[in-house]
């Protein structure tokens, strides 16, 4: 994840109180404009001032990085959940159906997929290590039970989940299912 503010001391009560309502009114606005959101419009949306935005976030990429971090927590948290699930290609389909549906309603999460390289370089400002253990879990629990194709790795996953992001563009209400059952078809051994 993103560090907090570049100072090492603890944020006061309030100054944490307006970070946080920086990043809801973010969150909201990313996930209704993508990189379009304007800090303007998200000063507005959390009631403070341009500055207070910038004394969090210098620049409106350390903003999308640190949105981008939480995303992808979400995702580790859906991860998580799947395991749970004793059928190994129920955590698979539970996980991939359960992203389509995030990815439908939020354009910023899907034009972060969108950017492949960036998001999964090793020197990306962002890492999810969590998310990466759990995807990688739910990977190695399907090919075990002979679910998933062995021609299927971690890589041919994210690169199908990118895809997955940037189907749903602009879908009808219910056709980004479509794209995660074919998806699912593809992904599993075939009989």
């Amino acid at each position: 994840m993103t560090a907090a503010p570049s100072s090492h001391r603890p944020l006061r009560a309030d100054a944490r109180r307006n970070r946080r309502r920086v990043l809801d009114a973010a969150r909201a606005a990313f996930e209704e404009s993508g990189n379009e959101a304007q800090m303007e419009d998200i000063a507005k949306r959390a009631g403070v001032g341009v500055g207070t935005i910038y004394r969090h976030f210098p620049t409106k990429q350390a903003l999308v990085d640190e949105l981008t971090a939480e995303w992808m927590a979400d995702g580790a948290a859906n991860a998580a959940e799947a395991l749970t699930l004793p059928d190994p290609w129920d955590g698979i389909a539970l996980f991939v159906r359960r992203s389509a549906d995030v990815m439908v309603r939020n354009r910023g999460l899907r034009e972060v997929f969108g950017d492949v390289g960036r998001l999964f370089d090793d020197d990306s400002p962002v890492q999810n290590h969590d998310l990466q253990t759990k995807v990688d879990a739910l990977l190695a629990r399907a090919h075990t039970a002979g679910a998933l194709r062995r021609d299927v790795g971690v890589n041919e996953f994210r690169a199908l989940m990118c895809g997955l992001a940037m189907a749903v563009t602009n879908t009808p209400p219910g056709a980004h299912q479509i794209y995660a059952d074919v998806i699912l078809k593809g992904l599993r051994t075939p009989s």
